[in-house]
């Protein structure tokens, strides 16, 4: 019995030390690595997960959802929305409205999930149905004056559209409708399709595949009218000195109504009536008259305006000019070397004709220059006329500066000179 009681005695401390072990462990991991509770910053998504494959989820009423977590602060650095999963579970369920609990697993198994909000999220669930649907096409807006469309034709001529049951029993009819937009000639297009039910409200929320169709057009000229172009025809020629730089007719081609005989005799082009530009200097802009045969009018005629650039002829002259002093103090003279030079100019030829020897002028600034030699670059302040100077050659010159109050050194004697005898009297 005493010896029972030794072992007993020996167990219980045993068992004692240890657990005061274990606490005085966790107590200094805890400090060294406190718990923190708080929602994780971001939302996260929740995750429809084994639906029925003859089910959809035809309404739900969240999309993410917010976590309060606990964990150890060095997991919750590490934490980031990878870390979870946010899910719905939809296995063995039926058409019809549900609340499904939203589970949230963690990555790291020293993250604890205290709260999720919300803790459920309502799925309504219908029957998925598939139609297969032959696709319509409008034309929304009208053919150009003079021209006729066809009846468009689409590629493919079918869709497939999935959705809930409820939405695709609305559908009235699949269109891929176009515009025309002022088209003169045949038009091919892609199209998005769209489902419509009745009331030509679009479906929202349905699968079709293709989502595009090709979409083509036909259109045509009407017998008895005919597209042409606008030749400008001129009279006269601009001033000496000036170019026809540009010639805008606007618009550029116009639809002629007629015989279809006529019409056929007349090329792809009319003329204006002459446009006088004699002696021209600037641009101009003129309402022209058309060139017709009997019996051919213009459709929908709004008038031709043409617009003509008159433009001067460029060209390049040298001239040689002297060179002025500019900034030379008082009490100082200079002198240029070379004291002349070329300038190189371009520009509109009339006003390189009318150059006058006052419309350039080359100035050297010595401002501020003391006494001496110095290497300057001449400049040419003004250029009249729109001309530009190309060049100045040389484009350097020597400047001597010399102060006028600087005396002047009589020349020393030659030590080396033989002394005049002074004669005997």
């Amino acid at each position: 019995m005493a010896l029972f009681r030794s072992i007993f005695g020996h167990f219980t401390s045993l068992v004692t030390a240890f657990l005061f072990a274990v606490i005085v462990w966790s107590v200094a991991t805890v400090e060294e690595n406190p718990s923190r509770e708080g929602y994780f910053y971001d939302t996260l998504p929740v995750e429809i997960v084994n639906r029925p494959d003859d089910l959809i989820v035809f309404q739900r009423s969240v999309e993410r959802a917010r976590v309060k977590l606990r964990a150890p602060q060095a997991s919750w650095d590490q934490l980031q929305p990878t870390s979870f999963r946010a899910s719905a579970n939809l296995a063995r369920l039926n058409v019809g409205e549900h609340r499904i609990a939203i589970q949230v697993q963690v990555n790291d198994p020293r993250v604890t999930v205290v709260v999720i909000e919300p803790l459920e999220v309502k799925v309504r669930l219908e029957q998925v149905k598939t139609r297969t649907l032959d696709v319509q096409s409008d034309v929304l807006d009208a053919a150009p004056l003079g021209f006729v469309f066809r009846p468009p034709t689409l590629t493919p001529p079918q869709v497939s559209v999935t959705g809930a049951a409820i939405l695709v029993d609305q559908i009235a009819e699949v269109s891929a409708d176009i515009y025309l937009r002022g088209a003169k000639a045949p038009v091919e297009r892609e199209v998005s399709v769209q489902a419509r039910d009745a009331q030509d409200n679009v479906i929202s929320g349905l699968t079709i595949s293709p989502t595009v169709v090709i979409v083509k057009v036909p259109v045509e000229q009407r017998v008895g009218y005919k597209d042409v172009s606008i030749k400008t025809m001129m009279k006269g020629a601009p001033a000496p000195g000036y170019w026809l730089s540009n010639i805008v007719v606007n618009p550029s081609t116009v639809t002629i109504v007629g015989s279809p005989d006529i019409l056929a005799k007349i090329p792809g082009f009319v003329e204006t009536v002459p446009l006088d530009v004699s002696n021209a200097t600037a641009d101009l802009s003129k309402r022209a008259a058309l060139s017709l045969p009997e019996g051919v009018s213009v459709l929908n005629n709004e008038g031709v305006t043409v617009q003509v650039s008159v433009t001067p002829l460029l060209g390049g002259q040298t001239v040689r000019r002297k060179i002025s002093l500019q900034g030379l103090k008082r009490g100082q003279t200079a002198t240029i070397s070379p004291d002349s030079v070329e300038v190189i100019l371009s520009g509109p030829l009339p006003s390189l004709q009318n150059l006058a020897a006052d419309d350039v002028q080359v100035i050297v600034d010595v401002a501020g220059l003391a006494a001496g030699v110095h290497q300057l670059k001449p400049r040419v302040p003004v250029v009249s006329g729109a001309l530009r100077v190309q060049n100045v050659v040389p484009d350097t010159v020597q400047i001597t500066i010399t102060d006028l109050s600087t005396p002047t050194l009589a020349p020393s004697p030659n030590p080396t000179a033989t002394p005049t005898p002074t004669p005997i009297r």
